[in-house]
């Protein structure tokens, strides 16, 4: 038996940090932030492998309905719950610390469901963006911060320094060389600071609605 409950809080403000970050994601660092800081992609799943193939082939050899057979069933279910488990733990600190240290996170808006159906498909699920971008927008609302998820499209294909977008901009897995300026970069980093760059307006938008609504200000203010 399980029992769920739930319940309404106070969310619980954190101090202003005055610090923004974007972050770029991906499989083989789980993630880049615009202040160049690399998170290591952990890669519980793969490093779980080869215990789980010697699980499931035990599981395959044991006779339908036997009592070994549900042992050995019971063993690989505990393996899958091992790996799930150590990638919540994970992604529960990354984001607590971009929560922590940050006033606004911006990441990509990123079709994950879609991405997870593609060749990419075992490391998309082994690095759980889904799960982390949800434990981001939740411990925002709790400590008073900041999520936004802005348009992922020709954020690694476009310079940061000058604006200049094009697919020979990106010259590798992990480098940006401008053909217009000449600017060069990690390619991640430099997309990290364009997922920031496109979401402060909608901040600075935010703010001026909240000016405009305030009390102690009259029209034509």
């Amino acid at each position: 038996w399980y029992v769920s409950y739930v319940c309404e809080v106070e969310a619980a403000p954190l101090p202003a940090t005055s610090s923004q970050v974007g972050v770029d994601v991906g499989t083989t660092w789980f993630c880049i932030t615009s202040d160049g800081e690399f998170v290591e992609n952990p890669r519980h799943f793969q490093r779980g492998m080869k215990r789980l193939r010697v699980a499931q082939r035990t599981l395959s050899r044991r006779k339908r309905g036997s009592n070994r057979r549900k042992k050995a069933k019971a063993a690989v279910a505990k393996l899958h719950r091992k790996v799930a488990r150590q990638r919540l733990d994970f992604h529960h600190k990354t984001a607590a610390k971009l929560i922590r240290e940050n006033d606004l996170v911006a990441h990509e808006a990123l079709n994950v469901l879609g991405m997870g159906k593609g060749n990419l498909a075992r490391s998309i699920h082994d690095v759980g963006w889904g799960q982390f971008f949800s434990l981001l927008s939740l411990k925002a609302a709790s400590a008073g911060r900041t999520v936004i998820a802005v348009d992922p499209r020709y954020t690694s294909q476009t310079c940061h320094e000058c604006g200049h977008a094009c697919r020979e901009n990106r010259i590798g897995q992990a480098k940006f060389r401008c053909v217009n300026c000449g600017h060069t970069a990690n390619a991640d980093h430099n997309a990290a600071k364009n997922i920031l760059a496109r979401a402060l307006p909608s901040v600075q938008n935010v703010e001026v609605m909240r000016g405009l609504r305030s009390p102690g200000l009259q029209s034509g203010e």
